[in-house]
This record gives C-alpha cells, sequence and structure tokens, in this order.
C-alpha cells in the first residue's frame, strides 16, 4: 500500500500530461485509499483508484465510508454485490436465526460461520498479518479483541451504517439506542443482545431459604468449603461475576469471599453436579440452561437462584449478541442491508425465537429467566469502561487462591 500511494501521484501527473485536453480527477490519498468501497453504490472506478493491495498497517477506524441516505441506493449496491460474510456465535441455532435475513433479500447471499471468541481472534489476526480482508460482520461476545481491534483500525464505525428509523429508535432498546453501545465512543460494539442470569445458584435441600438470603451472606463461616466456583482466574462464567462483585461491592468483599476455602473447577458441568448432587451446595458460575440438563432428569429441582432480584444477585451480559463492522469489508453495501436487518424487529424476533436468546429490543417476545426484569439497575460488566475488572479479578484471585 505504502509503494502505491507514492506512485499514485506520479501516474495522475503522467495523464495530465499525455491528455491535457481532459481534467482528471484528484490524486486519493494514502488514507483514502486504504479506505473501504462506499455503501451508496457499487463502485466504478479509473485504473488509478482502484483499492490498493491490503498492506501491514491498519486504515485509522474513523476513516470508515458514511452511511447513504437513501436506503434502496444502498440495497441495489448490495444486490449487485451479491453476498455478506459473517463470522458469527458458534451453534447451528445462530445460523437458523439469520435465515431470515435470505429470506428477505434472496440476492444476497449470506456466508455464516461460527465461532468461538478465541478462535475467531486468532484467525482474524492471522488473516489482518497477510493483507487479507475476507470478513464484513462480526457478531460474538464482547472481550478485550474489541478494543485491541478498534485500537488497530480492524474495526470501522457502525453507527453511521445504522440508518432504517426503526433501528436508531431511542424507544425500542432497553436504556436506549445509545446505552446498547458498549465501546467508550458509542460508535463500534452494538449489544443487541441482553440476558440476565443468576450470579449464584443454592441447593435448597441443603441450604434452607431461611440460612441463606443475600450475596453479602455468603460470607457467613458457615459457607466455609461448601461454595463452588468457576475459576477465576481465567476468562469465563467465574471470571465474570467476581469481576461484577469487585465493582459492585468492592474488592474487601471478593477477598473475603475467595477465602470461604472455595472450590475451583474450570468444567462448567462437574460445577452444576456437585450444586445438583449437594456435594457443594452453593455454586458460583453456572446459569439457567446448565440447570435445565438435569433438571430434565427429575434432578436439581430445589436448585435456587439466590438473591431475589437484588442488582448484584443477577448479571446481565450481551452473550454472542454483540455485532460490529469489520475495516475493509469487501461486501460494505450487503454489511449494511445485513445489521440493519440484523437489529430490525424482524432480525431480533428470529434472535429470540429462533435462537432463544433475550434481546434488547423491547418490541420482540420476552424470555421468562432470560429478559431483564423492569426496576433492576442491573451492573454491566460488558462495558469497555468495565473491562479492567475483568483483569483485576483475575489478579485478586492470584493472589488469594495462589
Amino acid at each position: 500500500m505504502r509503494i502505491r500511494s507514492r506512485l499514485a501521484p506520479i501516474t495522475v501527473l503522467t495523464m495530465l500530461c499525455l491528455l491535457s485536453c481532459a481534467p482528471a480527477a484528484p490524486a486519493p490519498s494514502p488514507t483514502t485509499a486504504a479506505a473501504a468501497k462506499p455503501p451508496t453504490a457499487v463502485p466504478v472506478q479509473a485504473p488509478t483508484a482502484l483499492p490498493a493491495k491490503p498492506a501491514e498497517s491498519k486504515p485509522a477506524p474513523e476513516k470508515a465510508p458514511a452511511a447513504a441516505a437513501d436506503w434502496e441506493t444502498v440495497l441495489a449496491a448490495a444486490k449487485k454485490e451479491g453476498k455478506v460474510a459473517v463470522a458469527g456465535a458458534p451453534g447451528n441455532l445462530y445460523r437458523e436465526a439469520m435465515k431470515g435475513f435470505e429470506a428477505k433479500y434472496p440476492d444476497i447471499r449470506l456466508d455464516y460461520q461460527g465461532f468461538n471468541p478465541v478462535d475467531f481472534t486468532t484467525r482474524f489476526n492471522q488473516e489482518r498479518q497477510a493483507g487479507q480482508y475476507l470478513w464484513d460482520v462480526y457478531i460474538n461476545g464482547p472481550t478485550t479483541f474489541d478494543v485491541t481491534a478498534k485500537k488497530a483500525g480492524d474495526l470501522a464505525p457502525l453507527r453511521p451504517v445504522l440508518i432504517l428509523p426503526e433501528v436508531t429508535d431511542e424507544s425500542v432498546w432497553l436504556g436506549g439506542f445509545q446505552k446498547a453501545y458498549l465501546d467508550s465512543e458509542k460508535q463500534y460494539v452494538f449489544a443487541f443482545q441482553a440476558e440476565v442470569s443468576p450470579q449464584v445458584y443454592v441447593n435448597r435441600d441443603v441450604v434452607p431459604d431461611s440460612d441463606l438470603t443475600t450475596v453479602q451472606g455468603l460470607l457467613d463461616a458457615r459457607w466455609k468449603g461448601k461454595i463452588a466456583l468457576h475459576d477465576p482466574r481465567v476468562d469465563g462464567a467465574g471470571n465474570g461475576r467476581i469481576a461484577s462483585w469487585t465493582g459492585q461491592l468492592g474488592e474487601e468483599f471478593v477477598r473475603a469471599l475467595m477465602s470461604q476455602d472455595v472450590v475451583l473447577t474450570r468444567d462448567t458441568r462437574q460445577l452444576t453436579e456437585w450444586v445438583v448432587r449437594g456435594q457443594y451446595p452453593i455454586a458460583i458460575g453456572i446459569g439457567g440452561t446448565d440447570i435445565f440438563e438435569f433438571t430434565k432428569q427429575g434432578l436439581g429441582l430445589n436448585v435456587q437462584p439466590l438473591g431475589a432480584k437484588t442488582p448484584e444477585a443477577w448479571r446481565l451480559s450481551a452473550a454472542f449478541g454483540a455485532v460490529r463492522l469489520v475495516s475493509n469489508a469487501p461486501d460494505l453495501n450487503a454489511a449494511q442491508v445485513f445489521v440493519n436487518w440484523l437489529l430490525s424487529r424482524e432480525g431480533q424476533t428470529a434472535w429470540a425465537q429462533v435462537a432463544g436468546r433475550a434481546s434488547r429490543r423491547l418490541d420482540v417476545p420476552r424470555l421468562e429467566g432470560l429478559s431483564p426484569e423492569p426496576g433492576i439497575d442491573y451492573f454491566d460488566i460488558d462495558r469497555e469502561e468495565n473491562l479492567a475488572l475483568r483483569d483485576r479479578a483475575k489478579q485478586i484471585a492470584q493472589e488469594v487462591l495462589h
């Protein structure tokens, strides 16, 4: 790219000399040459203005093309591109939920591949180092990748391409449209899923309701050696819960909790089985879907969330439901159509009903036990300003648990 940007002005000057009777277009700057194609139409460019071969340097994120005001223009250009490449959440249900897009826009093929976040991050970084720009949209859970990719110019601003009024309507989103953005700039990472899960499950056949009613009650000496925890020293459910409490209840609380001779595991099924069978009647780091596998067999029927509707008793999460626009997207118009559909009422209804995940939109079906309850001020650990709490939780856990 560096070589192309130096030669482009020379090429233009040469053409001016040879074709003095015709005015020439201004030579593109290196930044313009690196930008993705505009979403308003399928580009038809002169040879000197063709995008340079992707180089090692990363484009600045603020240079992504602005959205077109005319939806029909974008849609026509998207149909000419003919496809959109989406790296999404793992699992067939998520892919099934996306089929509604293909049904509505049959001229745009959806190339969807599911990844765990760590697998996508590794592959994406390798592709970018090789100068390959293969993806248009990335849908998955929020991680530190969002911060590093944003700073490296690997994400383009999503906000300018969200142009359907039903998508940008403040009234249809939990807390408003603005609050759904997880990044500090409110531009890059949009959490369309808002799912709540209990921080703690208790086997009430072993620990009666009257003996333990609050999260703070976990520090009682009676529960020493009776608490099992998904290892908070690594990324996962345990770390997320300890990080949330670090922000809500403070470091003194989490240090005291982890000094309760807690038993650690990195196996969610083992953690669930422990609490179901009462071996460790208090479990931190499992969800309702984990319990459901046992209740189908008639086991763990009295394993219940702890803490009623207090904010520290629940975790608000985007889970796998956060969307980003990748910089230098090869199919930018199709990507724009896709993300507007995904965040529409139709797209989010499919996410809720087909994938079985709770949407942040308030005008789609609620999911009992997963959709946030009104009136609770949930702590959102997924926001960029709170990400440092995850690392701090790991550090505290390493200090206390050794």
